[in-house]
């Protein structure tokens, strides 16, 4: 069976981690190989994009962007190609296109992100789980580590918006996480069965 690589996408608190478990638990049952994935990862240069997002230590946004990348490319060669090579299903919480709308927000040049990002492979599937800033907030009102450097409801909103940009330019399918997770959960499933079956 071939591999194929899928990828998560959203803002803070749009369901990413969950959904991400479920769809995984999904194809599991059903009789796929699964590798379940993150970014940042827990190597070192991810651990330092983490302490970087936590306000652990200070960097300038082009900097962390690049920290990103370096990350995503030890990801790409690690974990990622020898996944797929070996016919498994990849799910990815964030890529790339995590670095595009951030990014962007951060005030970094959106054609410098987008130039050194199209070196990495694109995902065979991309989803974005939509949800509207307030949502987000709310969710997030109890989970303080998780209310990092974009947690305040005008970038968030920001952030939604260029997510919305980056999914029209990159063709990533669109679902709206403002809903229960088991129904978030079935319309991805319903993605993703559809495109395995085509595929």
């Amino acid at each position: 069976m071939k591999g194929k690589f899928i990828v998560l996408e959203g803002i803070d608190g749009s369901g990413l981690s969950t959904q991400s478990v479920m769809l995984a638990n999904r194809l599991r049952t059903s009789g796929r190989s699964v590798v379940l994935t993150k970014e940042p990862t827990t190597s070192i240069v991810g651990g330092l994009s983490k302490a970087a997002l936590n306000g652990e230590w200070m960097t300038s946004p082009r900097a962390m962007q690049l920290l990103f990348c370096a990350d995503r490319a030890h990801h790409l060669e690690n974990t990622i190609e020898p996944a797929v090579s070996r016919g498994k299903i990849v799910i990815c919480d964030r890529y790339l296109f995590s670095t595009l709308a951030y990014g962007y927000v951060s005030k970094v040049n959106y054609k410098w992100l987008r130039y050194i990002n199209l070196n990495f492979r694109m995902p065979d599937l991309g989803i974005l789980i939509d949800v509207p800033a307030k949502t987000s907030i709310y969710r997030l009102s109890g989970e303080e580590d998780n209310l990092q450097l974009f947690s305040d409801r005008e970038r968030l909103t920001k952030v939604r918006q260029m997510y919305l940009h980056v999914a029209r330019e990159f063709h990533l399918k669109v679902v709206d996480g403002d809903a229960d997770a088991a129904i978030v959960s079935e319309k991805i499933g319903g993605i993703v069965d559809k495109f395995l079956a085509k595929n």
